[in-house]
């Protein structure tokens, strides 16, 4: 439609009191329109004027009574109807937009239309059905029914049915939603100082509180104005109650709904008050601006920084380069990290990677101090030898935005095991968490230093990404680690003020030891298989010839005094046991063994015969390849290794036309990474072995119905 004109021309779509008409023909006295149900309808040019075209997102009527009506109401009211006009012509004609001509690319589809004899009730069953599948991946709609503001509901068959019947007794005005048509309310007719009243009493609903009834509300507001000297207010009670129904709608219908929009509602300068060390602990994930090369594939790629800030200090408690995008177990290896304090030591022009400083009885960085006044707080930093640490703490909260990897279910699982409280940010407002969206301005002065860095954005992007060659993923790990160390750390923070002297000028570190010092030390007992507890846990039965998960059957010496254990030995129901398992790297699990309560990992069979990165979706990606060359008959135990061996060589092939590299970039470095944790923890058990406990076998199992059970707490251990 341009300039308020339609050009009508055979086979234009048109909107008329039948649904959906297309016009047949056009000559000198007029044009001729065929509805979905087949019949002709002649139309005069001198009645012309009220045509519109369907199109651009834009519908409008043909004949005159409809015009009126239509244009009478609002945006959803209008989608609703052609929604429902959609559904009846689908399954009435077999196609949605109600003529052949018109078919979209998967029309008709079974059972649709009269062409595949099935009974139009049947077909509205059918229906009935995919609309509740397609109301199940709704996002929106799903968001909506978890803050409480509708309720989780389908369309059921005999809805559908009265639609259809609807439809072929009165057209498409009988689809409009009789709700859409009643006259508007007018809040003018209430007393402006009730409206006033109404809206302070209606603010008090912030989630904290039971929500209460319509009524109660009123009695609420009417004390309140006869409090205020207000005796004869103009309140008809039949729109007051519509008008206070629609406020608390708006604020929502729950306390869940109404913490929500609070929540919505903050101010983005208002943060928590985080007034010492581990209060809160923001976290984010950022794309890298600098491409890395893959030694897999040979070619670059890119990557994501996670990052954790404290907020009171701006130190930063832990660094992580993963593949983009990262998941909810990368979160949650970024809270172990958290959790454990590391060190960096400079011997020359030489600096180490950063290392778990192993099994403090406590944290103690006292050696560092500033002077104020006459008390000494903070360290000489004119030389960069010697040992830089990196504290740790056990975070009371996280501060995190609504991010998948942040809101998924593993991650939210790992900090409710931990006892730490997540604190999201509002969709949209990265400003509620500054402190983090802060440091990834900072650490530009790193990125823009380190080879492969290609701008933040298009406009700055030169001809060429990198005259230098590319440096891998984990160089570029611990490049940013050592700027944390040496740079960041060191470096005078203007956002960090000193209560009592504020003309003091601080570095992250220096303010850390300074609340040390008022906050009195911080212990952080840790055990050397501390990343166990982050990882998912499996409940699988050992057998003879090992355990078998995901179609991967591992084995391992350590099994053998558990092959033939009663039903009930480690949980109640039956003889599985429990196994940590690391999505990153399938190719071994990990079972605490409850003799020595040392956790040893138990290789998959064919981990010796392969070189491919076994992450969990490579390998889910090699048991499809072979389940569509013959169904789930030819995955069976006896082949099962050689085939997935198979598949997996021919996925991890980078000379094929077809290899999909990044994800083979992505896969390799999470493996990677993976091993160096879990090498790292390894390690740290043979040289800090655990002692013995009387714990007994039912408290590792906790409640089994839960989707993630964990070890008995580890980093409180007596």
């Amino acid at each position: 439609m341009s300039e308020g004109r339609t050009h009508l021309r055979e086979g234009t779509r048109v909107l008329t009191d039948n649904g959906t008409g297309v016009v047949a023909s056009i000559d000198s006295s007029g044009y001729v329109i065929r509805d979905a149900f087949g019949g002709i309808e002649e139309v005069g040019w001198l009645d012309a004027a009220t045509v519109r075209e369907i199109g651009r997102g834009e519908v409008a009527p043909v004949t005159e009574p409809l015009r009126p009506l239509w244009d009478a109401l609002d945006d959803d009211a209008k989608r609703v109807a052609l929604d429902r006009l959609e559904v009846v012509q689908e399954i009435v004609t077999g196609y949605r937009d109600g003529h052949r001509n018109l078919a979209r690319n998967d029309e008709p589809r079974y059972p649709f239309g009269p062409g595949f004899g099935i009974s139009e009730s049947r077909r509205c069953e059918v229906m009935a059905g995919l609309l509740a599948e397609e109301h199940r991946h709704d996002r929106a709609a799903q968001r909506r029914i978890r803050d409480g503001e509708i309720q989780a509901g389908t369309t059921n068959p005999s809805t559908i049915r009265k639609w259809v019947r609807s439809w072929k007794d009165g057209g498409l005005r009988a689809l409009i939603d009789g709700r859409s048509l009643r006259a508007r309310k007018s809040w003018e007719l209430i007393d402006p100082r009730y409206r006033e009243l109404a809206e302070q009493v209606l603010d008090t609903l912030d989630g904290d509180k039971s929500t209460v009834a319509i009524k109660e509300l009123d009695r609420r507001i009417r004390v309140r104005l006869s409090d205020n000297g207000v005796t004869d207010p103009r309140v008809p009670e039949r729109i007051a109650g519509e008008y206070l129904s629609t406020l608390k709608k708006q604020r929502g219908a729950t306390p869940r709904a109404q913490r929500s929009r609070s929540l919505r509602k903050t101010s983005g300068v208002q943060h928590f008050p985080a007034i010492r060390p581990g209060q809160v602990v923001a976290i984010d994930a950022t794309r890298a601006d600098n491409l890395v090369y893959s030694p897999l594939t040979g070619k670059p790629y890119s990557v994501e920084i996670l990052t954790a800030v404290d907020v009171a200090t701006r130190v930063v408690l832990a660094l992580r380069v993963t593949p983009r995008s990262a998941d909810g177990i990368d979160a949650g290896l970024m809270v172990y990290d958290i959790c454990r304090p590391f060190s960096a030591v400079v011997q020359g022009t030489t600096m180490t990677d950063w290392r778990w400083v192993g099994l403090p009885e406590q944290l103690d960085l006292s050696q560092t101090r500033v002077r104020v006044g006459r008390q000494l707080l903070a360290p000489d930093f004119s030389t960069l030898q010697g040992c830089h640490h990196i504290p740790s703490v056990r975070p009371d909260a996280i501060h995190a935005d609504q991010g998948a990897i942040f809101v998924s279910r593993v991650f939210r699982a790992t900090l409710r095991d931990l006892g730490i409280d997540l604190l999201l940010s509002r969709g949209g407002h990265p400003t509620d968490n500054p402190h983090v969206e802060r440091w990834h301005e900072t650490f530009q002065r790193a990125l823009q230093q380190f080879p492969g860095y290609k701008g933040r954005n298009t406009s700055e992007r030169g001809r060429l990404v990198s005259a230098e060659p590319l440096m891998t993923a984990h160089e570029l790990q611990d490049f940013l680690r050592r700027f944390v160390a040496l740079d960041y750390h060191r470096s005078w923070h203007t956002g960090l003020i000193l209560p009592g002297e504020p003309a003091a000028r601080l570095c992250p570190l220096e303010m850390w030891d300074a609340m040390v010092e008022v906050a009195g030390r911080i212990d952080v007992p840790q055990t050397p298989d501390l990343i166990y507890q982050f990882l998912p846990i499996r409940w699988l039965t050992i057998s003879h010839q090992g355990v078998e998960w995901a179609n991967l059957v591992y084995d391992s010496t350590v099994l053998d005094d558990y092959r033939t254990v009663p039903v009930g030995y480690f949980r109640a129901g039956d003889g599985a046991a429990p196994f940590h398992v690391d999505p990153h790297d399938v190719s071994r699990i990990w079972f605490r063994d409850p003799k020595t309560e040392r956790v040893q990992p138990v290789a998959w069979r064919g981990a010796t015969r392969t070189d491919a990165p076994m992450t969990a979706r490579i390998v889910a990606t090699a048991c499809r390849r072979i389940r569509d060359r013959g169904g789930n008959t030819v995955l069976n135990r006896d082949s099962a290794t050689r085939q997935i061996l198979h598949e997996l060589t021919e996925l991890a092939r980078v000379d094929k036309p077809d290899a999909d590299c990044s994800q083979l970039a992505a896969a390799t470095l999470r493996v990677e990474q993976a091993r160096r944790d879990h090498n790292e923890a390894q390690s740290a058990i043979r040289k800090y072995p655990r002692k013995p406990t009387n714990m007994t076998i039912s408290a590792w199992t906790r409640d089994p119905s839960t989707v993630r059970t964990r070890w008995p707490d580890l980093l409180t251990e007596d």
